[in-house]
């Protein structure tokens, strides 16, 4: 690009180019929840650390995108006037704002799925943790006067004589 080109941009160029960029970063932000759920799939805890550093990266660049076109498109608090913006180009911005909407929801479902996921897992891990860290309870079993606690010990086991 030269700078004469730069110099002598349409107005609402900036938007739309901005709008594009937010697109493509929302478009990667989902794909990066599709991994997500596949490095949960696979308890990938190196996946889901890297993962979750690109989500943070890419989310901090699609709000100061969001922030910049808002303040774009508000100018101090106005709409833009019909004068700065092109009725094509209004449109062509219209139709980003639907598909960047769009893609949200998107998003907003994986993330929820996700979520989801996670919680299931976390409970069936607890489970396990809970049902492995029982405390040493002695059982509230009949017991035989007189017998030894070595020779209880050596008695089959619940499961081995009903099998």
């Amino acid at each position: 690009m030269n700078p004469t080109n730069d110099s002598k941009k349409h107005p609402g160029q900036d938007i739309l180019d901005n709008l594009e960029v937010n697109l493509k970063l929302s478009q990667d932000l989902l794909a990066a929840l599709h991994e997500e759920s596949r490095a949960l799939r696979g308890m990938d805890t190196q996946g889901l650390f890297r993962i979750s550093r690109q989500k943070d990266t890419l989310l901090a660049k699609i709000n100061y995108l969001d922030d910049t076109i808002k303040a774009s498109l508000t100018e101090a608090g106005k709409p833009p006037s019909s004068a700065s913006l092109t009725p094509e180009k209004a449109k062509i911005i219209s139709q980003y704002q639907i598909r960047i909407n769009a893609m949200r929801k998107e998003i907003q479902a994986r993330n929820l799925l996700n979520k989801r996921a996670t919680e299931g897992t976390l409970g069936y891990l607890n489970d396990a943790i809970a049902l492995l860290s029982r405390p040493d309870v002695e059982e509230n079993t009949y017991r035989v006067p007189g017998r030894s606690a070595l020779r209880n010990k050596n008695l089959p086991s619940y499961i081995s004589r009903e099998v």
